[in-house]
């Protein structure tokens, strides 16, 4: 649990999820919309992860949308 969602906590969560890819392997995380996703070169991605942006509006992709 992090006390905020900005490029900063993104760039520890993604730190977090790359650390347990294991040895050879790649991840891919969904993303979407969100600002903190997309913020101009703060966020740092690892090298064993690849960022899936989802396009604007896609529930079928995406199924917390479905929630709101």
């Amino acid at each position: 649990m992090l006390p905020k969602a900005d490029a900063e906590t993104m760039t520890l969560h993604l730190a977090e999820i790359g650390r347990n890819v294991g040895p050879g392997h790649h991840a891919v995380v969904a993303l979407d919309g969100a600002g903190w996703h997309k913020t101009g070169g703060r966020l740092r991605v690892p090298g064993n992860i690849s960022l899936l942006k989802l396009p604007p509006y896609s529930p079928e992709l995406n199924p917390v949308e479905n929630v709101w």
